[in-house]
């Protein structure tokens, strides 16, 4: 594998473990945002809209972590980009890595790296069918 395959899946490790983080920490001030609403008013229900705690708990809601990858489409690359992307793609899915999984990886859209493993499945798939065609043929020869 190459390393700059190898970097782009520490990079794609980096950005899902840094959301995770920060997921965990949103979700740390939010509970205690919940527990001090429901510490002053016994339920989250019961305070009124207005109120300071029901307030922050609504603001901190809008400050949630969104997970985003890059989705380019090859149309948007050179042909040499492009062609590597396609050799990046075989490489992850015989990894066996998840067809989004590969699409996150390499910045591409999940139907670009889907259309390129299909292609690939029906080419391998062709080419197993050929040499079962030329098998059958050799043992009828050899008969």
């Amino acid at each position: 594998m190459s390393k700059l395959l190898e970097l782009k899946i520490r990079n794609y490790e980096k950005i899902i473990h840094d959301h995770n983080r920060a997921n965990k920490h949103f979700y740390d001030e939010l509970l205690a945002l919940v527990r001090q609403c429901e510490g002053r008013y016994k339920s989250v229900d019961k305070a009124p809209d207005d109120s300071p705690e029901w307030q922050a708990i609504v603001l901190k809601r809008t400050e949630q972590p969104v997970l985003s990858f890059r989705s380019r489409k090859m149309g948007d690359m050179s042909a040499h980009e492009a062609a590597e992307i396609r050799h990046e793609v075989v490489e992850l899915y015989n990894r066996g890595y998840p067809t989004a999984t590969i699409a996150h990886i390499l910045g591409i859209i999940v139907s670009t790296a889907s259309s390129t493993i299909a292609n690939y499945r029906h080419q391998i798939s062709s080419q197993n069918t050929v040499q079962s065609h030329e098998r059958t043929r050799q043992l009828g020869a050899n008969k």
